[in-house]
């Protein structure tokens, strides 16, 4: 039914002082079919080294990021039918390090049990070995520290709503997040943004578990006027999940099922008042 193909170049500068920041390549293919499913081809570059002058948290100094390369594909089936499929893939590579690599996966699928009652779920993963990054720790004269680490990012979404009427209506959304840093080596960065290897820093390592359940029956009462009842459950902001006794992510989701959370009701009512027709009225 239609194709698109594209081709970008970009260049970007620090505004003051100005300087060379970064130049990005891009390229993609839209196909849509006469079947309505539609599939994206993509590649991007970074042909030269990226100085990045803002992960420092340090006015005038920046870091030198390697040369890349990622290739995407990401596209999706026919919408309009019951069960419905979307997904995303990522891959990137750097040339001039074979100890890096990145990748990602996104999946979507939803189903609509009736013109009532629609569920949606999605998962991504996105994983990236040495990324570099400012290792939130400085020298004793003040100066950032640079990690290497092995990053981590898992989230899985499930959602749905059921319509009594038009006007009544209930919606679910359950989130599971999983965040996991793992610091291989650490480096000091000189005026050049060239990293400089320097003594290991333990106790670095990052894990975050996030969790929450969202459910909100909604009235539209009148027009302009409805009623929520919401009901709130999450993840205790005092407990958290050991990422590295349970590095599993089936393992990881069921402890955080274990772990204390909080539980939290509200009513909110939205009352619309017509100056126009108070008038009318007197």
């Amino acid at each position: 039914n239609q194709y698109i193909y594209r081709f970008d170049v970009s260049s970007q500068y620090l505004y003051k002082p100005y300087k060379y920041s970064e130049v990005e390549l891009s390229a993609s293919a839209f196909y849509y079919f006469r079947n309505f499913w539609d599939v994206t081809f993509s590649v991007s570059s970074y042909p030269f080294a990226q100085h990045d002058y803002f992960e420092l948290r340090t006015p005038g100094l920046f870091v030198k990021r390697p040369a890349e390369v990622t290739f995407g594909m990401n596209g999706s089936t026919d919408s309009r039918k019951r069960f419905y499929v979307g997904y995303g893939l990522g891959v990137a590579t750097r040339p001039n390090r074979v100890d890096n690599g990145y990748n990602s996966l996104q999946l979507f699928f939803r189903y609509r049990f009736s013109d009532q009652f629609t569920m949606n779920v999605s998962w991504g993963r996105e994983y990236e070995s040495n990324q570099i990054g400012y290792a939130f720790a400085r020298e004793n004269n003040g100066d950032p520290i640079l990690g290497y680490r092995d990053f981590t990012e898992t989230a899985t979404l499930l959602s749905g709503i059921y319509n009594f009427t038009p006007r009544l209506n209930v919606s679910l959304r359950a989130r599971h997040y999983w965040n996991k840093v793992i610091y291989n080596s650490f480096y000091n960065v000189d005026a050049k943004g060239d990293h400089i290897p320097r003594s290991f820093l333990s106790g670095r390592d990052e894990n975050y578990n996030g969790f929450n359940v969202d459910a909100f029956l909604t009235w539209d009462f009148r027009p302009g006027s409805r009623v929520i009842l919401g009901y709130k459950n999450w993840l205790g902001d005092n407990y958290s999940v050991n990422g590295t006794l349970f590095n599993n992510y089936t393992d990881n989701l069921e402890r955080t099922f274990r772990t204390s959370h909080g539980n939290e009701l509200t009513l909110k009512v939205i009352y619309f008042l017509d100056y126009n027709q108070l008038r009318k009225k007197h």
